[in-house]
Protein backbone atom coordinates (compact mmCIF):
# COMPACT_ATOMS: atom_id res chain seq x y z
CA UNK A 1 0.00 0.00 0.00
CA UNK A 2 1.61 3.49 -1.00
CA UNK A 3 1.19 6.57 0.92
CA UNK A 4 -1.54 8.85 1.13
CA UNK A 5 -1.60 11.76 -1.09
CA UNK A 6 -0.83 14.74 1.75
CA UNK A 7 1.79 12.43 2.78
CA UNK A 8 5.69 12.53 1.96
CA UNK A 9 8.93 11.34 3.14
CA UNK A 10 10.23 13.57 5.92
CA UNK A 11 13.17 14.38 3.97
CA UNK A 12 11.44 16.83 1.58
CA UNK A 13 10.35 18.89 4.61
CA UNK A 14 11.27 22.65 4.10
CA UNK A 15 9.65 25.13 7.08
CA UNK A 16 8.12 28.36 5.32
CA UNK A 17 9.32 31.75 6.34
CA UNK A 18 6.85 34.61 6.80
CA UNK A 19 7.02 38.47 7.78
CA UNK A 20 5.81 39.83 11.08
CA UNK A 21 3.45 41.63 9.05
CA UNK A 22 2.23 37.92 6.98
CA UNK A 23 1.81 35.70 10.59
CA UNK A 24 -0.15 38.85 12.02
CA UNK A 25 -2.73 38.75 8.68
CA UNK A 26 -2.80 34.59 9.25
CA UNK A 27 -3.75 35.38 13.11
CA UNK A 28 -5.95 37.91 12.14
CA UNK A 29 -7.73 35.23 9.79
CA UNK A 30 -8.18 33.07 12.62
CA UNK A 31 -9.70 35.52 14.83
CA UNK A 32 -6.98 36.87 16.80
CA UNK A 33 -6.35 40.53 17.75
CA UNK A 34 -3.72 42.09 16.35
CA UNK A 35 -2.40 45.53 16.52
CA UNK A 36 0.40 47.33 14.40
CA UNK A 37 2.60 49.72 16.52
CA UNK A 38 5.76 51.29 15.13
CA UNK A 39 5.75 49.38 12.33
CA UNK A 40 5.83 46.07 14.38
CA UNK A 41 3.00 43.56 14.62
CA UNK A 42 2.04 42.36 18.16
CA UNK A 43 -0.79 40.22 19.28
CA UNK A 44 -3.37 39.83 21.98
CA UNK A 45 -2.76 36.81 24.39
CA UNK A 46 -5.35 37.30 26.74
CA UNK A 47 -7.90 40.14 26.92
CA UNK A 48 -5.61 43.92 27.23
CA UNK A 49 -2.23 41.73 27.35
CA UNK A 50 0.10 41.60 24.36
CA UNK A 51 3.46 39.93 22.32
CA UNK A 52 4.56 40.83 19.28
CA UNK A 53 3.66 37.76 16.94
CA UNK A 54 6.92 37.20 16.65
CA UNK A 55 7.54 36.05 19.69
CA UNK A 56 11.37 36.37 19.47
CA UNK A 57 11.81 39.46 17.74
CA UNK A 58 14.54 41.39 19.30
CA UNK A 59 12.93 44.86 19.13
CA UNK A 60 14.52 48.13 19.90
CA UNK A 61 13.29 50.39 23.15
CA UNK A 62 11.77 52.76 21.32
CA UNK A 63 9.65 49.71 19.51
CA UNK A 64 8.92 48.14 22.58
CA UNK A 65 6.20 50.57 24.06
CA UNK A 66 2.79 49.93 24.42
CA UNK A 67 1.17 48.61 22.14
CA UNK A 68 -2.08 50.11 21.90
CA UNK A 69 -3.92 52.45 24.54
CA UNK A 70 -6.54 49.55 25.60
CA UNK A 71 -3.91 47.06 27.38
CA UNK A 72 -2.66 46.54 30.68
CA UNK A 73 0.05 45.18 30.23
CA UNK A 74 2.90 43.93 27.33
CA UNK A 75 5.96 41.50 26.91
CA UNK A 76 8.79 42.34 24.49
CA UNK A 77 12.56 41.04 24.08
CA UNK A 78 15.00 43.63 23.22
CA UNK A 79 18.14 43.92 20.49
CA UNK A 80 21.74 43.39 22.44
CA UNK A 81 21.82 47.17 21.81
CA UNK A 82 19.19 47.97 23.78
CA UNK A 83 19.37 45.41 26.77
CA UNK A 84 20.28 48.02 29.18
CA UNK A 85 16.77 48.96 28.81
CA UNK A 86 15.54 45.83 30.14
CA UNK A 87 13.04 44.95 33.40
CA UNK A 88 12.67 40.99 32.88
CA UNK A 89 14.09 38.51 30.73
CA UNK A 90 12.71 35.40 28.56
CA UNK A 91 13.86 32.16 29.49
CA UNK A 92 13.59 29.79 26.55
CA UNK A 93 15.08 27.24 25.01
CA UNK A 94 17.53 28.47 21.83
CA UNK A 95 19.57 27.09 19.17
CA UNK A 96 21.60 30.04 17.68
CA UNK A 97 23.56 28.20 16.01
CA UNK A 98 21.47 26.51 13.35
CA UNK A 99 24.31 26.12 10.60
CA UNK A 100 26.47 24.88 13.27
CA UNK A 101 23.90 21.45 13.60
CA UNK A 102 25.27 18.93 12.50
CA UNK A 103 23.94 15.15 12.81
CA UNK A 104 27.23 13.43 12.39
CA UNK A 105 28.57 15.22 14.83
CA UNK A 106 26.42 14.27 17.65
CA UNK A 107 27.13 12.00 20.92
CA UNK A 108 27.53 7.99 19.93
CA UNK A 109 24.31 7.69 22.13
CA UNK A 110 22.38 9.95 20.35
CA UNK A 111 22.85 9.14 16.92
CA UNK A 112 22.27 5.50 18.18
CA UNK A 113 18.72 6.91 19.61
CA UNK A 114 17.97 8.35 16.16
CA UNK A 115 18.63 5.19 13.89
CA UNK A 116 16.44 3.02 16.52
CA UNK A 117 13.25 6.48 16.17
CA UNK A 118 13.45 5.75 11.99
CA UNK A 119 13.46 1.90 12.43
CA UNK A 120 10.93 2.21 14.82
CA UNK A 121 8.81 4.56 12.93
CA UNK A 122 8.25 6.12 9.53
CA UNK A 123 8.85 10.24 9.89
CA UNK A 124 6.97 11.56 7.28
CA UNK A 125 5.63 15.33 6.75
CA UNK A 126 1.97 15.74 6.43
CA UNK A 127 0.73 18.14 3.42
CA UNK A 128 -2.70 17.91 3.96
CA UNK A 129 -5.40 17.21 6.87
CA UNK A 130 -6.61 13.75 6.50
CA UNK A 131 -4.43 11.93 9.19
CA UNK A 132 -5.16 14.81 11.50
CA UNK A 133 -8.45 14.38 10.53
CA UNK A 134 -8.93 10.89 11.27
CA UNK A 135 -6.29 9.96 14.02
CA UNK A 136 -4.87 13.36 15.44
CA UNK A 137 -7.24 14.39 18.75
CA UNK A 138 -6.88 10.56 19.50
CA UNK A 139 -2.96 11.27 19.67
CA UNK A 140 -3.68 14.74 21.46
CA UNK A 141 -5.97 13.48 24.00
CA UNK A 142 -3.91 10.37 25.30
CA UNK A 143 -0.58 13.18 25.27
CA UNK A 144 -2.80 15.40 27.21
CA UNK A 145 -4.00 12.28 29.67
CA UNK A 146 -0.49 11.65 30.52
CA UNK A 147 0.84 14.98 31.08
CA UNK A 148 -1.98 17.74 32.10
CA UNK A 149 -0.18 20.14 30.38
CA UNK A 150 -2.47 22.96 28.65
CA UNK A 151 -6.03 23.13 27.88
CA UNK A 152 -7.22 20.37 25.77
CA UNK A 153 -9.69 21.62 22.76
CA UNK A 154 -12.50 20.19 22.15
CA UNK A 155 -12.61 17.59 19.16
CA UNK A 156 -14.34 20.28 17.18
CA UNK A 157 -11.84 23.05 18.00
CA UNK A 158 -9.22 20.68 16.80
CA UNK A 159 -10.75 20.22 13.65
CA UNK A 160 -11.67 23.70 13.09
CA UNK A 161 -7.83 24.62 13.27
CA UNK A 162 -6.83 21.91 10.12
CA UNK A 163 -8.81 24.15 7.76
CA UNK A 164 -5.29 26.01 7.95
CA UNK A 165 -2.92 23.34 7.52
CA UNK A 166 -0.88 24.33 4.49
CA UNK A 167 -0.77 27.82 4.54
CA UNK A 168 3.02 29.01 4.95
CA UNK A 169 2.29 30.76 8.21
CA UNK A 170 1.04 27.24 9.83
CA UNK A 171 4.56 26.19 8.70
CA UNK A 172 5.01 22.29 9.22
CA UNK A 173 3.70 19.23 10.65
CA UNK A 174 5.93 16.66 10.65
CA UNK A 175 4.38 13.16 12.11
CA UNK A 176 5.70 9.75 13.36
CA UNK A 177 3.45 6.65 11.70
CA UNK A 178 3.79 3.44 13.98
CA UNK A 179 2.60 0.04 13.03
CA UNK A 180 0.73 1.88 10.26
CA UNK A 181 -1.31 4.30 13.53
CA UNK A 182 -0.43 7.85 14.06
CA UNK A 183 1.96 7.90 16.74
CA UNK A 184 3.23 11.67 17.14
CA UNK A 185 3.41 14.71 15.64
CA UNK A 186 5.02 18.20 15.41
CA UNK A 187 4.51 21.43 14.36
CA UNK A 188 6.36 24.10 13.53
CA UNK A 189 6.92 27.55 11.96
CA UNK A 190 8.82 30.53 10.80
CA UNK A 191 8.93 33.95 11.06
CA UNK A 192 12.07 36.06 9.41
CA UNK A 193 15.13 34.34 10.98
CA UNK A 194 13.43 32.59 13.61
CA UNK A 195 11.61 29.21 13.85
CA UNK A 196 9.03 27.94 16.21
CA UNK A 197 8.86 24.65 17.46
CA UNK A 198 5.03 25.08 18.45
CA UNK A 199 3.84 21.83 19.71
CA UNK A 200 5.27 18.53 20.02
CA UNK A 201 2.29 15.72 20.87
CA UNK A 202 3.16 12.38 21.21
CA UNK A 203 0.50 9.15 22.07
CA UNK A 204 1.17 7.32 25.50
CA UNK A 205 1.34 3.92 23.46
CA UNK A 206 4.11 5.33 21.03
CA UNK A 207 6.86 6.63 23.56
CA UNK A 208 8.80 3.30 23.19
CA UNK A 209 9.03 4.49 20.02
CA UNK A 210 10.81 8.13 21.22
CA UNK A 211 9.37 9.95 18.32
CA UNK A 212 9.77 12.87 20.34
CA UNK A 213 13.60 12.76 19.41
CA UNK A 214 13.15 11.39 15.85
CA UNK A 215 11.20 14.32 15.00
CA UNK A 216 12.86 17.21 17.10
CA UNK A 217 16.30 16.45 14.66
CA UNK A 218 13.88 16.37 11.63
CA UNK A 219 12.57 20.08 12.06
CA UNK A 220 15.89 20.97 12.61
CA UNK A 221 17.10 19.64 8.95
CA UNK A 222 13.48 21.21 7.80
CA UNK A 223 14.57 24.60 8.83
CA UNK A 224 18.43 24.73 7.25
CA UNK A 225 16.71 23.40 4.39
CA UNK A 226 14.44 25.90 3.95
CA UNK A 227 17.30 28.71 4.11
CA UNK A 228 17.60 32.38 6.05
CA UNK A 229 17.10 30.64 9.68
CA UNK A 230 19.27 31.26 11.99
CA UNK A 231 17.75 30.00 15.58
CA UNK A 232 15.14 27.96 16.75
CA UNK A 233 13.05 27.91 19.22
CA UNK A 234 11.60 25.00 21.85
CA UNK A 235 9.35 26.57 23.83
CA UNK A 236 9.64 28.63 27.19
CA UNK A 237 11.63 27.36 30.17
CA UNK A 238 8.69 25.04 31.88
CA UNK A 239 10.51 24.67 35.39
CA UNK A 240 7.78 22.80 36.81
CA UNK A 241 8.79 20.10 34.35
CA UNK A 242 12.05 18.92 35.04
CA UNK A 243 11.72 15.71 33.09
CA UNK A 244 11.01 17.84 30.02
CA UNK A 245 13.90 20.00 30.92
CA UNK A 246 15.98 17.34 31.21
CA UNK A 247 15.22 15.96 27.52
CA UNK A 248 15.50 19.65 26.14
CA UNK A 249 18.91 19.64 27.26
CA UNK A 250 19.61 15.90 25.87
CA UNK A 251 18.41 17.16 22.76
CA UNK A 252 21.11 20.56 22.88
CA UNK A 253 18.76 22.89 23.20
CA UNK A 254 20.27 25.38 25.69
CA UNK A 255 18.56 27.30 27.85
CA UNK A 256 19.17 31.12 27.26
CA UNK A 257 17.64 34.12 29.14
CA UNK A 258 16.88 36.89 26.80
CA UNK A 259 16.92 40.49 27.55
CA UNK A 260 13.20 42.19 27.29
CA UNK A 261 10.65 44.81 28.53
CA UNK A 262 7.86 43.73 31.08
CA UNK A 263 5.06 46.13 31.54
CA UNK A 264 1.96 46.25 33.61
CA UNK A 265 -0.31 48.16 36.00
CA UNK A 266 0.26 48.32 39.26
CA UNK A 267 -0.87 45.32 41.28
CA UNK A 268 -1.09 42.78 38.47
CA UNK A 269 2.79 41.56 39.23
CA UNK A 270 1.43 40.88 42.47
CA UNK A 271 -1.98 38.71 41.73
CA UNK A 272 0.34 36.67 38.69
CA UNK A 273 2.94 35.86 40.91
CA UNK A 274 0.91 34.37 43.73
CA UNK A 275 -2.13 32.36 41.47
CA UNK A 276 0.74 31.51 39.04
CA UNK A 277 4.68 31.40 40.32
CA UNK A 278 5.58 29.53 37.28
CA UNK A 279 3.74 31.77 34.92
CA UNK A 280 5.12 35.02 36.42
CA UNK A 281 9.04 33.29 35.94
CA UNK A 282 8.51 32.65 32.14
CA UNK A 283 6.72 36.54 31.98
CA UNK A 284 9.78 38.19 34.29
CA UNK A 285 12.65 35.81 34.62
CA UNK A 286 12.27 36.48 38.17
CA UNK A 287 11.05 33.55 40.90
Amino acid sequence: MGRPDDMRDVCLARVPVVTEAELAEHLRARGRRVVEHRSRWWRQIVPGFYRPVHDMARLTAREATRPTAACWGYQACLADDDAGHANAAVPAHVISDLAGFDEAALPKTRRHALRKVRERAELVELTGPAVLHDQGYEVLRSAHERTGYGRLPSREEFLADLAHLGEPASGVVLAGIVDGRLGGYLTGHAVDGTAYATSSVVATWALRANLGTGLHHEFLHACRRAGGITEVVDGLHAREDEGLCRHKELLGVPLRRLPARLVMVPGATTVIRRRSPDKYYRLSGRG
